[in-house]
This record gives structure tokens, sequence and C-alpha cells, in this order.
């Protein structure tokens, strides 16, 4: 069971064989990508433009602007920047890039490090089972044993499950390559533990610890290519434990776990330095803002693997494609998952003649155990049968709980494991097969089977996306200085969710960006804190924008006609600051793409002139026009009221939803950042406060000293062309104020005639499905709302006691009564606060809107569909009465006593001045 001998390692030049014929596989099965290595990518305009930008960004970085910290960027998700170490960055291709880049172009290197994933990994599984079956294979004919172990490989690399993944251009999901090379040294770790003369061999030890070593360096090569497949191999790692475990306690010779531990150990330290850079960019964040891997997890039912899936090839098939993919269970995202019949054949074969020879059992039993296993976690949280849930439990809702697993939302993609095992025991099922055949039979036997994989397998042609970027970016790549180019319509988009325009273009923009090289506001990335794309939506000018490019929805068409005034009005007022703080130089417009309303929004609101026009073709052949407009120069502000709800653009994360008129904003963190313009020239910055306190200063990086009073002036630095705004970041040296401090006196319910007592407070927030999809409703600083779809309402006394706490899905039959019915229980006087999540208005009848005008509420949000709605209410007040917001298009707020998400406040900051030097 060990290495392979000397005779089955074979000469240099069946390697050799291996590598080159894999290389001829690959451009073959991914027809027609070999044909078009210099214009296109596999892909359908989803994910390949995003993951083709990774390797952009890696030589950008690192070699263009020399800036080490390839995690944190600023040039897109600007102004407030985007971690990309929650993101699928795909470094180490990046890295491996970067001479092929210099040397030909991005496109073509972007298919050369796919196509070589396909190479390695057929070539590792080569090596992974000529080594697991060093034995058996020695026995065969050189030539059918590397036949063998050459099919094994090929199986792994060009599986239909890889190749559906290739056309949907996840190339880090195609990029595989290192698990079987982690495999291959895990298992000889696993196998130095040999006993000779009652005593372990004196070399064991050092091979397992090399070994070890060895297999924990293609682990942080997987996790550096693609983190997800680095945690399934973290599973076959504990598989393995368990497994050694269990055959050592069976044969009691303890003494030999120690090179195996040791050999596992020596993985574990490799994996956490080679991981430490990963982690060392997360973990900030996470302690910041919480978990939120699991954001989007919703959706593992259907991500998971049919059962029926097993047995039909994919939709990418030539042969059978169309009919599968009308088939009743979802196939569109890799959930379909096809061995092939006669690789379930060769498994059944290879398992069952593994398990009676002695020689054999102990490799077939640990290979079989993790194929099994694997198997289920690409099931889901339960079993299905052509879309029908089974109501069988599988391992994944358990896997899913753990730290950073729970960021896996696909279960269908630990098929990876599930194909590495197949293709070891594929390998068992050919030795039984052959084993007593003569050398033609062999031969013939070889030959079928290939050409059944090849059959069952089969995705050509592959479908491939034209990356040839329009002429206009490439002209304003020639224009000098750091700035930032708005692109309308833009989105930002992340596993779970999109803001803005649901639109491919948004994609393509992001490889747009690696033409002209400046800075952007849309995005695109894996996980994110929540205020990365709330940024945008609750700052009102944003917003609008966001509305706008989604003008020719149904339900947006006619409110956005309606109040066009309104957002061109706000527009003129606010636009020139909001580019100014943002560095926007240049506005490029999709015409093709943007509804007609935000076509007349950029001419009549905002500060522009067009200077250029590009028409051609887009990256389907479609007819596509792109304006180009130069933002007409202004002035910075030179002052900013926190209290402004404008004011929301200049907010990093950390600070309350609202400021408070003549008090300011309140920061719920002890250090919090300010957005500030870049000046011109040097001056003085000026911090007024709405009563004195001590705060310690730093910009980008640099401390500026600690303030006291009321009134702090900070010399301030001239910073001309870049498009980066300054990041003041403000670090309070007092203990946070507790809100009691912040509602010393009785605050009154809007007109309702009622007060919640002093030291109360009460902050009500809702968001649609497209400005944010939440409920929050804090009372006391503790969010009480469960967050799910519907009306969310909290009951309480006006000292502050919650009664009860209730969801009425009011989008789905029969809730409006149980709400009015909730309301009705209540007697006059009892405070109500609510808050719509997602959608509210679809089944909302006469009965319910009666319920909440009884507490002062006058919103009917009948016909408004995904709008925000909260309010504050007493029950029995005159409709009318009660604090309320309802908005289509923005977050809705309201609050009484102090609009703070949080036990206790910082601050507050009143207003922020910044004068030139005299």
């Amino acid at each position: 069971m060990g290495n392979a001998t000397r005779g089955q390692r074979g000469t240099g030049q069946s390697h050799l064989a291996a590598l080159l014929s894999y290389t001829l596989a690959a451009l073959l099965l991914t027809w027609p990508l070999a044909a078009r290595l210099a214009t296109h990518l596999p892909g359908d305009g989803i994910d390949d433009p995003a993951l083709a930008w990774n390797l952009w960004w890696i030589k950008h970085s690192l070699v263009d602007l020399r800036q080490a910290d390839i995690f944190h960027a600023g040039w897109m998700f600007h102004p407030i920047g985007i971690n990309l170490a929650f993101y699928t960055l795909t470094p180490l291709q990046g890295l491996l890039s970067i001479p092929l880049q210099t040397a030909t172009t991005l496109i073509l290197a972007n298919n050369l490090i796919l196509l070589s994933s396909f190479v390695l990994g057929g070539y590792g599984t080569f090596l992974l089972v000529r080594t697991v079956w060093a034995a058996p294979l020695a026995r065969l004919a050189p030539a059918a044993a590397w036949w063998i172990a050459w099919l094994a490989g090929a199986l792994y690399a060009f599986a239909g499950a890889k190749l559906f993944y290739t056309g949907l251009g996840q190339f880090n999901i195609a990029a595989s390559q290192w698990l079987p090379f982690c495999a291959l040294y895990l298992w000889r770790a696993l196998h130095s533990g040999a006993l000779h003369s009652g005593a372990l061999h004196s070399g064991a030890l050092r091979a397992a610890l090399r070994n070890g070593a060895i297999a924990g360096l293609f682990l942080v090569c997987q996790a550096w290519a693609e983190l997800t497949y680095a945690s399934f191999l973290l599973i076959l790692y504990a598989w393995a434990g368990l497994w050694l475990l269990f055959h050592t306690l069976r044969t009691r010779r303890l003494a030999a776990l120690l090179p195996p531990l040791a050999g596992m150990a020596a993985s574990g330290v490799v994996f956490a330095l080679g991981i430490a850079p990963f982690l060392a960019a997360m973990l900030p964040d996470l302690a910041a803002e919480g978990d939120f891997f699991a954001s989007g997890g919703g959706f593992a039912d259907v991500f998971s693997a049919d059962l029926l899936g097993y047995l039909l090839p994919t939709r990418l098939h030539p042969w059978f494609g169309d009919w599968v993919a009308a088939l009743p269970f979802p196939n569109d995202k890799g959930q379909h998952i096809f061995l092939g019949y006669s690789v379930i054949a060769l498994l059944l074969v290879g398992s069952i003649a593994g398990l009676r020879h002695a020689a054999t059992r102990r490799a077939t039993a640990f290979w079989l155990g993790a194929l099994l296993l694997f198997w289920l976690l690409t099931l889901g949280p339960t079993l299905r049968w052509a879309s029908h849930d089974l109501s069988i439990p599988g391992p994944f809702a358990a896997v899913s709980q753990l730290p950073f697993f729970s960021g896996n939302r696909y279960p269908s993609r630990y098929s990876v494991m599930l194909l590495l095992a197949a293709a070891v025991l594929l390998a068992r099922g050919l030795l039984a097969l052959l084993a007593s055949r003569p050398p033609t039979h062999r031969r013939a036997a070889l030959a079928l089977v290939g050409l059944l994989l090849v059959g069952e397998h089969l995705s050509v042609p592959l479908p491939l996306n034209d990356f040839r970027t329009p002429d206009l970016y490439a002209r304003l790549a020639q224009t000098p200085g750091d700035f930032t180019l708005l692109e309308l319509p833009t989105g930002w988009r992340n596993g779970a969710r999109v803001v803005g325009r649901a639109d491919v273009l948004i994609m393509m923009q992001q490889w747009y960006q690696t033409t002209h090289a400046h800075r952007r506001l849309g995005g695109n990335t894996s996980r994110n804190p929540a205020y990365k794309f709330q940024y945008f939506s609750e700052t009102p000018l944003i917003g609008d924008w966001i509305a706008l490019m989604n003008a020719d929805r149904e339900h947006l068409a006619p409110y956005l006609a309606a109040h066009y005034p309104d957002l061109v009005a706000r527009g003129r007022a606010q636009a020139a600051d909001a580019l100014a703080l943002m560095g926007v130089r240049y506005v490029m417009l999709h015409a093709d793409h943007a509804p007609a309303l935000l076509t007349r929004y950029v001419e009549d609101a905002l500060p522009v002139t067009q200077v250029d026009e590009w028409q051609g073709a887009d990256w389907l052949g479609r007819a596509a026009t792109l304006r180009l407009y130069q933002v007409n120069p202004s002035a910075p502000p030179t002052a900013l009221d926190l209290s402004d709800p404008a004011a929301q653009l200049y907010l990093a994360e950390g600070w309350s939803p609202a400021g408070v008129p003549g008090v300011g904003r309140y920061a719920t963190r002890p250090q919090v950042d300010l957005l500030l313009p870049a000046p011109a020239t040097a001056g003085t910055l000026r911090l007024r406060y709405a009563a004195p306190i001590t705060v310690a200063y730093n910009l980008d990086g640099r401390p500026l000293g600690e303030f006291q009073g009321t009134e702090h002036r900070i010399p301030w630095q001239a910073t001309p062309d870049t498009a980066a705004p300054q990041r003041l970041t403000l670090r309070f040296a007092e203990p946070p104020r507790p809100l009691a401090d912040l509602a010393p006196s009785a605050s009154p319910i809007g007109s309702a005639g009622t007060a919640l007592a002093p030291g109360v407070v009460l902050l009500a927030r809702s968001a649609g499905e497209e400005v944010g999809d939440f409920a929050e409703l804090w009372v006391n600083g503790v969010n009480v709302a469960a967050n799910t779809r519907g009306y969310n309402l909290v009951a309480l006394t006006t000292d502050g006691a919650v009664l009860a706490q209730a969801v009425f899905d009011t989008f789905s039959p029969g809730q409006s009564a149980a709400l009015a019915a909730w309301l009705a229980q209540w007697p006059a006087g009892t405070v109500i606060a609510g808050a719509a999540a997602d959608e509210v208005s679809l089944n909302l009848d006469d009965a319910a809107i009666a319920a909440l005008a009884r507490l002062g509420v006058q919103g009917d949000l009948r016909g408004q569909f995904r709008s925000s709605h909260a309010f504050i209410g007493v029950v029995g007040a005159r409709t009318g009465s009660a604090l309320e917001q309802v908005s289509l298009i923005h977050p809705a707020t309201v609050w009484v006593g102090a609009p703070l998400p949080a036990p206790a406040g910082y601050g507050p900051l009143l207003r922020v001045e910044f004068a030139p030097a005299p």
C-alpha cells in the first residue's frame, strides 16, 4: 500500500505521455475554445467576467500599484471598498498568470490557466491511482497499467460535472487540480507507519512528516485557488483520521499511529501558515460585523444535486442536453452530477472486488467510504428525486453549521471530491475487469471504456463568451490620472442578491475595468457585510440612481414617472458633491440597457457633457451604443451637516442610520470612519460635537493626535489628483453613552398624544426586497424583529417592556386577517412598532388596513409592490398620528428617543467643515 515500485512509477516518458495526452484531451473536449483562445472565454456572462477579472486584479495590485495587500480593494464598491478575502479571488491563478499576462494577453492567460487545470487535475489523479493501487497495477503489463491510471485521471479531469462548471464560466470551481495532489501525499503520509522487526522503521517518521508537509502545501495551493475546496479537503482529512484510528484499534498496533498522525500534524502546520494571510484579512471584518459567511445559505436546496440527475447526462451533452434541460428539476447551475453508467458499473465491480481481496480491502474501504460521504453531501439538507423533497436528511445540514463551512451554499460542489473517490475506485474496477483477460481483450476493454466515458460526459460545443472590449474603454484608458468611472446602469452583486440592475451587463462592466483600469462604483463579491450594499441603497442620491436603473420594471415605472421632477431636483442639488467625493470624472451610459427615464436623467440632473460615443457589437453580437460624458468640474463641499440624510454618502460602517436635527449623528462603534473629499489645497478641518468629547484621529493610516472639547481643529494636507476619498478615522476615548442618557426625558410618539418614558428608545427600520430586504425593530438597543418576509410587529408598554412580537406574511393569502386579529387584542395606549420586509402588499385587505389605521398609521401599501414601510403608533390614536415612513425606492426609518440600533452611542458629531489655509 506504500509508494509505487520503480517499475510501476515508470519512465519519464510515461509521465510526459500522460501530460501531453491530457493536454490534447483538454483542447478537444473544450472545443471550440481552442479555435478562439485569444478572444473568448467559456461562460454565460454571469461569473466568467468577474473570475477573469481576478487575474487582472492580482497583477494590477502587485505589479502596477505595487500594493502587497491584494484583499482590500478600493477599485470597486467605490468609495467604501470591499474586502476580497470573502470573494472567490483565486489568487494563486492570478499569481501564476502574471508572466502570461506580461508576455501575451489577459484573455489568453485566462484560457491557458483554465486548460492547465484539466491537465494537472488529470495528471494528479493519474499519480494518485498509481500509488493507491501500486501492487495490483504492477502485476499488469505497463501499457495496461498506464491506461487504467490514465482513464481514472480522465474521469476526474473531464467529467460532465466539471465541464458544466467550465461552461458556466465558474473558473474557480473548475480549479480543482490541486485536490488529487493533496490526496496523493496525504495517502502516502497515512501509509508511513509500517513496522519493522517490532519497532518503527527508522525512516517512517521522516517520510510521514515529509509527505504530510507536501500534502499541506497542496492544501494551501488549493485554498489559494478556490477556498471552498480547501474545506472539502479538510473533510477528507477528518475521514482519513477516523479511518486510520479504526484500523489501528482493530489491529492493536498503536505504535503505527505515530507517523501518520505526525504527517497530518505537519499538514496542519503548513496549512495554518499558508492560510494565515486569508485569516488576517477576514478576522477583523468578522469580529466587527459578525459571521456573515452564511448569508444566502437558504438556497442550499436549490443548489443540491438531485438523485435523478445522477442518471442523466448534463444539459451540455450534444445529443441529450436539450431534453435534460426541460426536465422538472434544477440543472442549470451545476446541480446535475452525472457519473455515467459505465462508471457506476465499474465502481460496483471495483468495490466488490476490492473488498473481497485482503490486499486491497483497506484502500477500497477508505475510498468507498469517502465516495459515500461526499455523495451524501452533494444531496444537500434533504434528498430530492426529480425536484420532490423526500424528507430524508443528509449530513450537509450538520456540516454547514461549522464555522467557514457555512459559506458553501452549493452542496453539489462536493461532487469534486466524489469524482476523486470515483476515479480511484474506477481504477480498481478496471483492474478487476482486466485481471484475467488476455492482452488483446484488455486493449479492447480499455478502448471501450474510454469511448463510453467520452460518450457519456461529452459537453461540446462548450458555451463561449466574447471578451473583446469596446474601443471606447481603450480610449478612456489613455486618459491620465486616478479617477472613477460611473457606469449607468450598474449593480452590486454577491452570491445571494443583486442591488441595482440585474443584468449580465453589470458583470461585463467588471471585465471592462481590466481595459480602462479606473475605479468603479459597481462590483461583484461572494459574501459581504450588509452595509456594503446598504451604503448605496440608503444614500438618497445613489438610491435614486438605483431606482432609475430599473425604471422599466412594471411596479416602479408609474412611481418614477410621477416623482421624476423631485428626483431631478435632488440630483441637481446633490450630484456635484457626490461625484466630487467619489472622484468621478466620466460617466458611461450603456444606452441599450438603460431605461428611457435613466437616459433622460443623465442629461437633466447630472453636471455632465457628452464627449464621445461608440457603436458596435456587444459580447453576444448584439448592436450596442455607449455614450461617454465628462463631469463638469466643481469644488467639493466645504461643510457637512451630519443630521442631513444626504450625509449618508460620507459615512462608512458604524454610524446610526439617521441623524438628529441640531444634535448630529451617533456612532455605534468606538472607532468609525468618515469619507471626505480629498482637498486640492491645504487647510483646516473643523469637527463640531454636540457636547465636549475626546477623540483621537487618524487620516488614511496616519495618526493626527487626540483632541478635546466641542470643536476639534485638525490640520489638513492637500492630496490632489486622486479618486479615493480620504478616510478620517475617529477613535472615541470616552465610553459610550447609554440610551437612557440619550433620551433623558419623555419622548412623544408622533402626534398621538402618548410618549415613551424617559430612557426608552425605539427604532423601526424597513427595506423592501430591492433596497435591502430587512425589518428591524430596536427596543432599547435590542433588535426584537424576526426579520422574515411580511409585517414584523412588536407590542410594548410606554416603559419599553415588550409584550409580544409577531410576523404576518401579507404577501401570502390569509395573513391579513391574522394581522388584524393580532392588533385587535391590544388595549388603547399600547405602543405598536412595525417594519415591512421583502414584500407585504400583494394580499393586504381592508381589514388589515383598518387595523393599522387604529394605530394612527396612514400608509396603505396595496398596489405598492416591495415598498418599505416603518411605523411607530399607539392603539386608539387617530389616523395619521403615528410616526411613519413609506418608500418604494429607499429604506424607511422612524424612531423615538434616539435613532440607535445599539444599546449605547458615541458622539454625536454635528458638523464637519473645511477651511482652506489663508
